[in-house]
């Protein structure tokens, strides 16, 4: 299956925004700074896309992206592993690392590391934990605290690394809002930033309460009092946010949804980021749940613009 491009990614968020916005536009040009050239009733607007990181470290030195980013390669190489070792094809592993993984250059022998271990335990459907002074090689000494066996008919490598604190809009996103506005853009008539999130731990913000944990993001009310931004939206993943210069911040997530698709409560959210056996176990199905979100946007976006 191709990938998708960051520019197939960017335009998904554009669509996703203009149907959101109830914008039908006459044409829409992928550009470079601004990101996309939106014409409508025969003005433009200029949109720029951009992810969302948080400064989080993983430990000193080290973002938290980077770990993220390191196990997604590890993950795709665990997949490729397992369909040459049919024994592991049953077997759900969950990886919990102490805080860094082992380097590009270290995945084979670790998996092999991983595989000798699973065929030297009894494990049954049950979830098994074994701790961090029961192994003996030494890329999982090194590496991992614990490692959790269970036979299961879908065979599938996690991690703790695909879980764990979200915060709030913190520092981080004033250095986006400021680095951005330091570009130089192409004249249109609006020029719009959209910042957006994903499913990543390290590019989510919970703006659990609401539009005021923006005006109290240290730097961002200096940042945008010089943006040559006219909007500035941030898609989070509990609702849609504006800030304009008129009116400051404020929550305009779209409110025609069903009781069955309303953002969840703060405790909700609480009690699911805290759920490691939810987010990261072997039946976790957050990324699953996750898929089908973005799926339904992307649906609910052609049907809009068409």
């Amino acid at each position: 299956m191709t990938r998708p491009t960051k520019k197939d990614m960017e335009r998904c968020t554009l669509d996703t925004l203009l149907a959101t916005l109830g914008i039908a536009p006459d044409s829409v040009a992928a550009a470079e700074a601004p990101d996309f050239v939106v014409s409508v009733a025969g003005q433009t607007i200029g949109v720029e896309v951009t992810m969302y990181q948080s400064g989080v470290a993983a430990v000193p030195g080290i973002r938290r992206r980077q770990v993220e980013a390191e196990w997604e390669a590890l993950s795709r190489a665990s997949r490729a592993f397992v369909e040459i070792n049919s024994d592991l094809r049953n077997m759900n592993i969950g990886l919990m690392f102490k805080d860094i993984l082992p380097g590009r250059a270290e995945h084979q022998a670790f998996m092999v590391e991983v595989a000798d271990f699973v065929r030297a335990s009894e494990v049954g459907g049950q979830n098994r934990r074994f701790w961090s002074p029961q192994f003996t090689s030494p890329l999982m000494s090194r590496y991992l605290r614990e490692i959790d066996l269970r036979k299961h008919d879908i065979a599938e490598w996690y991690s703790n690394i695909s879980s764990g604190f979200v915060g709030r809009p913190d520092a981080s996103f004033a250095e986006i809002v400021a680095d951005k506005s330091a570009k130089h853009f192409r004249p249109v008539d609006n020029l719009w930033l959209v910042i957006q999130c994903s499913h990543r731990p390290s590019e989510t913000m919970l703006p659990i309460n609401g539009a005021e944990d923006f005006d109290i993001v240290p730097g961002l009310a200096n940042t945008l009092a010089r943006t040559p931004f006219t909007r500035v939206y941030a898609l989070t993943a509990i609702g849609m946010f504006l800030w304009e210069l008129s009116t400051g911040w404020r929550d305009v997530t779209p409110r025609d949804r069903s009781a069955d698709t309303q953002s969840p409560s703060q405790d909700d959210l609480m009690n699911v980021m805290t759920d490691l056996e939810w987010m990261v176990g072997p039946d976790a199905k957050v990324l699953e749940e996750a898929d089908k979100v973005l799926r339904g946007l992307r649906d609910w976006a052609k049907r809009s613009l068409t």
